[in-house]
C-alpha cells in the first residue's frame, strides 16, 4: 500500500571499518555500496539560525522505505534519485538516530554529511 508513494531512489552505503588503531582511536570509516533501495525523502523544514557574524541554513530531513529494507542508524546515503536518475537531493546523508519502523513503513531522520 505504500509502495506507490516511494518513488525515489537511494544509493544505500554501509561502513565496513571496525576495530581501533594503535591509540585507541576508531579506525577511518570505509563506505561501501550495500544497495538502492526505493524511498520517499522529503524535507520537513527548513530554518535560519543567526549567531554574531555567521548564519547558518537547517534543513529537517526524513526518509521513508518499504518494510523489510536493509537500512540502519549509521547507514550513509551517497545520492537520492528519481527513477529517471535525475538527483533529487545532492549530497551524502546520514541515516541519524534509530531507524523507526511504522504500521506500514520504516521511517528515519537525515543528516547532511559534510
Amino acid at each position: 500500500m505504500i509502495s506507490g508513494r516511494l518513488v525515489h531512489l537511494a544509493d544505500v552505503e554501509r561502513n565496513q571499518a571496525v576495530g581501533k588503531d594503535d591509540w585507541g582511536d576508531d579506525v577511518a570509516p570505509d563506505f561501501i555500496a550495500l544497495a538502492t533501495v526505493r524511498c520517499w525523502a522529503w524535507s520537513t523544514s527548513t530554518r535560519e539560525v543567526v549567531d554574531g557574524d555567521k548564519t547558518a541554513l537547517i534543513e529537517d530531513m526524513r526518509i521513508m522505505f518499504a518494510l523489510g529494507a536493509d537500512v540502519n542508524e549509521g547507514d550513509e546515503i551517497a545520492r537520492i534519485t528519481n527513477r529517471r536518475d535525475v538527483v533529487i537531493f545532492a549530497g551524502r546523508f546520514r541515516v541519524e538516530g534509530q531507524v523507526q519502523h511504522k504500521h506500514t513503513h520504516l521511517e528515519a531522520a537525515l543528516k547532511r554529511v559534510a
